[in-house]
């Protein structure tokens, strides 16, 4: 997965989630809703993660590879919030700049909050390095 993604594809990714309530985003707006709910289990954000890499690997066009990437990212970092566990290969530090910009786009929403504290965690876990 990407972790250096530009402003304007966070901007993207922003417009994906906040329009994923119409049909044309499909399944995006149920999984996210689940990814970032604090009940779901380890087990299950991770086969969203692997759904995700699927929905990758067959999207037709941009929209669709983003909210992909915004799913996958969610569940990682949902995972790393709610459970205390890491479930991507790449380490956590990688992907605390994406997490900052995603938490400012999405200030004050659930997505928000969960991405602003994956990244303050990920921040704590360098400090201890």
């Amino acid at each position: 997965m990407r972790s250096d993604l530009s402003d304007v594809l966070v901007k993207s990714l922003f417009i994906v989630a906040s329009k994923s309530r119409r049909p044309p985003a499909g399944p995006y707006a149920d999984l996210l809703d689940r990814a970032v709910a604090p009940a779901t289990s380890v087990e299950e954000l991770t086969g969203l993660k692997e759904q995700a890499k699927a929905f990758l690997k067959v999207a037709g066009d941009r929209r669709h590879r983003d909210a992909a990437t915004l799913l996958y990212h969610a569940a990682v970092a949902a995972a790393f919030v709610h459970h205390g566990v890491t479930i991507s290969g790449r380490p956590m530090r990688r992907q605390q700049g994406l997490y900052e910009k995603f938490a400012a786009a999405w200030e004050g929403r659930p997505i928000g909050r969960l991405f602003r504290e994956a990244a303050r965690r990920v921040a704590g876990q360098s400090a201890e390095e």
